[in-house]
């Protein structure tokens, strides 16, 4: 796949025990020059590994060897550095507005791509929100999960009925999923929801938690019982 090389001085060392295993999807929330003068500068201390503009040109900042600077505090099944553990993929979107075409194309390009660079598994495609869903949306509800998944990648679970549940027994689930046990039942429903029922706006229901427990399903728990 070929990229626009576009270095920014923002990245470190990833951790010595640590390796590749989670692509974090974002959007930037701003032009794609703003958003590349705001990746690229020291003063602003953020950045990511990829851009991808809304017409699909994708941009490469930091080498996919080095620690981007995208993730910020964050979770994931145990681990908190997930910077040193992911690559950033920026994309160029207002967080308001459809993704177009050819940004999506680009991206599951660039997906497939990592994903057969790195033997990572599909599934550990994640949003921001995912890992900080406390403070942050992003890609937020605009972003077609069920297109990344009918490719092969990420996850996007759907039920055809609903079952008996509780807040409580949604946050255990969303724990086992890898969710942050620490975080709220309303940014969690907030972010699974964005990611999972995107256009429902009703009460918590049935269908929440079956989407939940499904995605949690989806994981190998054995294997996703990680420490710092």
């Amino acid at each position: 796949m070929e990229f626009i090389n576009y270095p920014s001085p923002n990245h470190g060392l990833r951790r010595a025990d640590t390796e590749i295993e989670f692509i974090v999807l974002h959007y930037t929330a701003m032009s794609t020059e703003n958003s590349l003068e705001r990746l690229c500068n020291p003063v602003h201390e953020v950045s990511c590994h990829y851009l991808i503009d809304p017409s699909g040109i994708c941009y490469q900042l930091v080498d996919d060897s080095k620690r981007a600077w995208h993730a910020g505090k964050s979770y994931w099944r145990g681990y908190q550095d997930l910077n040193s553990r992911s690559l950033g993929i920026e994309l160029v979107n207002s967080g308001y507005e459809n993704y177009p075409e050819a940004q999506m194309k680009s991206l599951i390009r660039l997906l497939k791509y990592l994903i057969q660079s790195f033997k990572l598994n599909p599934k550990n495609i994640l949003g921001h929100s995912d890992i900080a869903p406390s403070r942050k949306l992003d890609p937020g509800k605009w972003f077609d999960w069920k297109k990344l998944s009918v490719n092969g990648l990420g996850l996007f679970p759907e039920v055809s009925v609903p079952i008996s549940c509780n807040k409580q027994i949604f946050l255990a689930q969303a724990k086992r999923a890898g969710f942050n046990p620490n975080t709220n039942f309303e940014n969690i429903l907030k972010t699974f929801r964005d990611r999972c029922r995107p256009s429902f706006i009703g009460e918590f229901d049935g269908y929440d938690c079956a989407l939940m427990q499904k995605f949690a399903d989806a994981f190998n728990i054995d294997d996703s019982s990680n420490s710092q």
